[in-house]
């Protein structure tokens, strides 16, 4: 019998060829940042005791942009559309795609995250302005609070 984490790898792996026939992406630029131990991780984010054991037992009933408003929050420096996505899959709830590259720009959430370029590279970074860490901070404040 194949294991969950087996199965999940190649789940991944037909979803990366998916993506590459669909968007017609070599690999070099669908993962630029290709070994996962390069980039950032859950555990780098030195997210508090009290914060992070709620957030993953209420991890289905926390929104994208409050997840992605928390991981910007603790995060050491400006993380990468690609290290978004790794680190809400290691919360078992990953971003989807579309709604990164889509609903996340809408003018709703305007003023919340930045989005910088990076040098020689298509992708871009991510940081907090102060209303969007104001609202990271209420959201936190909440899952504490329910814990």
């Amino acid at each position: 019998m194949v294991g969950l984490e087996e199965k999940f790898i190649q789940l991944e792996r037909r979803l990366e060829r998916l993506e590459q026939e669909v968007f017609a992406r070599s690999k070099a630029t669908a993962k630029p940042h290709a070994p996962e131990q390069d980039g950032l991780r859950l555990e780098n984010l030195k997210i508090p005791n009290d914060v992070l054991p709620p957030l993953q037992e209420r991890i289905r009933k926390v929104g994208y942009l409050d997840l992605i408003l928390i991981l910007l929050y603790y995060s050491p420096h400006s993380p990468t559309y690609s290290e978004i996505m790794r680190l809400s899959k290691e919360l078992k709830k990953p971003v989807r795609y579309e709604w990164l590259n889509t609903h996340f720009h809408r003018k709703k959430y305007s003023g919340l995250v930045k989005s910088e370029p990076i040098q020689n590279s298509q992708e871009k970074a991510y940081t907090l302005y102060e209303p969007g860490r104001r609202r990271a901070e209420a959201v936190i404040t909440k899952l504490k609070t329910k814990a």
